[in-house]
């Protein structure tokens, strides 16, 4: 039982790292919360990232700062439980962007590579894309922020995101902006100068491999210093935290030109943060606190094949209208013909569809085989 939640999980983390996921966000959520329920310290779940990549013509380099990725909350309580956990306010939040992480490091103050998170620990050097891409400071300002001179070497970490309209523009027939950003980002051959209609959204701010003394510091010197910074906003209790997390619930999010799949809460002082230590090799001072997603039971009718301006060739699932954040559904374009053999989809089965951050179809499971009764 644990070793085949562990394959499933793994199978399906690797796939979305690399832009060409198997299953949903909640899907994987809820594989990744009954391993961790059956074994809280399992491998598998203490993992970040994709597999080290192998192969391929991208170099591979190891962090000097390891990647780390971020422990989830899925419902208020769960979120509740960790603000007592931590026992210290105030707070930063941030929006969780749907993209590709990347690490920049500068030397000298000039931009010199960029890096993906890969395990977390080696990542690959897609550099040259990356200096194609908005948001991309070439070269830092001679002093920080705070008026000290800027260090010779400073990391910048961040998303690589491909923006809702960008993606209209520049990559009809693609299923989604989160898959682009990933796949494009990674181009090597034809097609990789559309990275420069991708952009970069940093988060964290390294001078000196040494982040500022907190968070909101922290954000206003990126974008003091030129970088894309999300919206952000300091808050003071779980109630603060929970009222704007319910005001991207219910529409803001849909009004943002890129997408989000939750928000990141972090203890502003750096101190206090760093102080708590890790749970899973995740960073006990901050928290995603992931969307629901809205979804229903509805019937298979056909599976079809579109063939976008591209040339690329996208299945397109074909259902019974179901109607979802306040719109009637018809059609879901997959991922690809992984996602169709793995859901093992068939014309008449019963299948699960949700609408991700409330504006992409999206088919979850198939019923009938009970794929993810066990989630």
């Amino acid at each position: 039982m644990h070793n085949d939640l562990a394959k499933r999980l793994t199978e399906a983390r690797d796939a979305y790292y690399n832009g060409t996921p198997i299953m949903s966000d909640a899907a994987f959520d809820a594989l990744e919360d009954q391993l961790r329920a059956l074994d809280p310290t399992h491998p598998a779940i203490l993992k970040v990232g994709a597999a080290a990549p192998s192969g391929g013509a991208w170099p591979k380099v190891k962090h000097d700062i390891p990647m780390s990725s971020l422990n989830k909350a899925q419902t208020p309580s769960e979120f509740e439980d960790w603000v007592q956990t931590c026992k210290s306010l105030p707070m930063v939040g941030t929006l969780k962007k749907d993209g590709l992480s990347v690490s920049l490091l500068y030397k000298h103050r000039k931009y010199t590579q960029a890096l993906t998170r890969g395990d977390g620990s080696i990542g690959e050097d897609i550099t040259r894309n990356v200096a194609l891409m908005s948001g991309v400071v070439k070269m830092l300002p001679p002093t920080l922020p705070d008026g000290t001179v800027t260090p010779d070497v400073v990391y910048v970490r961040g998303e690589i995101i491909c923006k809702k309209s960008d993606h209209k523009t520049y990559f009809p027939g693609e299923s989604n902006p989160r898959n682009t950003a990933s796949g494009t980002a990674k181009r090597q051959s034809a097609g990789w100068e559309k990275c420069a209609h991708l952009t970069v959204m940093t988060y964290q701010l390294f001078p000196n491999g040494v982040v500022p003394a907190s968070k909101d510091t922290e954000l206003r010197w990126l974008t003091q210093m030129g970088f894309n910074v999300a919206p952000w906003v300091s808050i003071a209790s779980f109630k603060e935290a929970h009222t704007w997390y319910e005001t991207y619930v219910s529409g803001a999010r849909a009004t943002l030109d890129f997408d989000i799949d939750g928000l990141v809460f972090d203890i502003n002082d750096r101190s206090v943060r760093e102080a708590l230590g890790e749970l899973n090799n995740r960073p006990k001072g901050s928290v995603a606190w992931k969307f629901p997603h809205e979804s229903k039971a509805t019937k298979l009718l056909d599976i079809e094949w579109q063939v976008g301006n591209s040339g690329r060739i996208t299945p397109v699932a074909i259902f019974e209208p179901v109607t979802l954040a306040g719109a009637s559904i018809s059609r879901a374009s997959l991922a690809g013909i992984r996602q169709v053999e793995h859901l093992k989809l068939y014309k008449g089965c019963n299948i699960l569809v949700a609408r991700r951050n409330d504006c992409i179809p999206r088919v979850e499971s198939n019923l009938d085989l009970a794929i993810e009764n066990d989630l």
